[in-house]
Parts: C-alpha cells; structure tokens; sequence
C-alpha cells in the first residue's frame, strides 16, 4: 500500500498494532510490517515493526512493549496504537507499508494519520 504525504513528517500515528498469528500465536520477533518512507530527493528510510514488539495477535488484549492498547471492538479483539518517527526531516513523498514474506503472520492496519512539522 502506498501513501501520498508530499510534507515533512514529524511522526506517524497508527491504529492498528494487529494481526492473525500474530503474537503469542506466532513467538518469533521477526519483521512483520515495513514501513517504508519516500523521501523527496530519492532516498528511502525503512522502519521495521516487528511481531512481539510491535504487533501483537488481534484475538484478545495482548500488551508488546513498542505499542499501547486503543480499545477493544465489540466481538473482544483489540486494536492497538503505536507511533513512528522518521529519522530525517526531508519532504516524505508517499509512505508504503510493506509485509515481510519472511514473516507468517498478517498485520493489519486500521487509521493512519500524520503529523506535520
């Protein structure tokens, strides 16, 4: 999937943090989602979201260090909330999530908002 921004990015804000076979299901701490930043002058910047750090199992509540519970939908699942922080202050041209085919788990990501400098 991939995002038009055409703006400078001080953070990006993320509902989400799930997904099937996610953790515990799946134990491993592999790289579940990338996502990749498109800059302006051509280079890109990837920012790896890993399973068990990052994402975690949508089924029920289940807390990971790098992303904090939202609220739980009506059938129990949870939705998650986590940030992500470019390192560069350059005008990001599109950002494109990515699934690690590596990984057998299968991320989902509900909203995505970005906060402008």
């Amino acid at each position: 999937v991939k995002l038009p921004v055409n703006s400078t990015i001080k953070a990006i804000h993320m509902l989400g943090g799930i997904g099937g076979w996610n953790f515990p299901a799946y134990q491993e701490k592999s790289v579940t989602m990338i996502v990749r930043l498109h800059y302006a002058d051509g280079q890109t910047e990837d920012i790896e979201l890993k399973n068990g750090v990052h994402f975690a199992d949508y089924i029920r509540r289940v807390d990971v260090p790098e992303s904090k519970f939202a609220y739980t939908m009506k059938g129990g699942q949870q939705v998650r909330y986590l940030k992500v922080e470019p390192k560069r202050t350059a005008v990001v041209t599109e950002i494109e999530l990515l699934k690690n085919d590596k990984d057998p788990t299968a991320p989902v990501t509900m909203a995505i908002t970005v906060e402008t400098k």
